[in-house]
């Protein structure tokens, strides 16, 4: 079976849905069940980086290499805003979300190297 872009965002949509509904479960107080989340959410956004990896390496067209990275971006701001309101006073989750920007950044580094 052959991954295709409109598999990257499906997959991507399925994990930022899955996150909210299990955040929204969770008791605001709660950091430990919180922190979990978090951390299976930065596993899942590293698991897209690779699929984005994948599907920019099978892409024979440039624009279109550049489109999967900038999928890839989106996504990476997608959890981050999520993140946002939730990192404002843990360090663990003050380190995920340096991270997930961090795949951002290398994310936009290889889009703009395909522009």
């Amino acid at each position: 079976m052959k991954l295709e872009a409109n598999d990257f965002d499906a997959i991507a949509d399925s994990a930022i849905k899955l996150f909210d509904r299990r955040v929204a479960q969770i008791d605001s107080i709660d950091c430990q069940e919180i922190d979990v989340e978090l951390a299976r959410l930065e596993s899942q956004v590293i698991q897209l980086y690779g699929i984005a990896a994948l599907l920019a390496r099978r892409e024979s067209e440039l624009e279109k290499t550049a489109e999967t990275w900038g999928a890839m971006v989106s996504v990476c701001d997608e959890v981050a805003s999520r993140m946002q309101s939730l990192c404002s006073s843990k360090t663990a989750r003050t380190a995920i979300y340096e991270r997930i920007l961090d795949i951002r950044n290398k994310s936009t580094r290889l889009r703009d190297l395909h522009l």
